[in-house]
């Protein structure tokens, strides 16, 4: 009997705190950031070496 009401109560305890915690939504207004990989080059002794730069936005 004693398992079933620490079951009970600790059940009861985790979804309290799961309910506490606020859902951090998207206002409608704001767009979500996106992200892509972008390719910057450029020349140094007559080679163009390029490099990948993740950018967000």
């Amino acid at each position: 009997m004693k398992l079933v009401a620490v079951l009970t109560l600790t059940i009861v305890t985790s979804a309290l705190m799961v309910g506490a915690i606020p859902a951090h939504a998207a206002q409608p207004g704001e767009k979500p950031k996106v992200c892509r990989m972008e390719q910057q080059c450029r020349w140094e002794n007559f080679k163009k070496i390029c490099v990948y730069v993740k950018v967000c936005r």
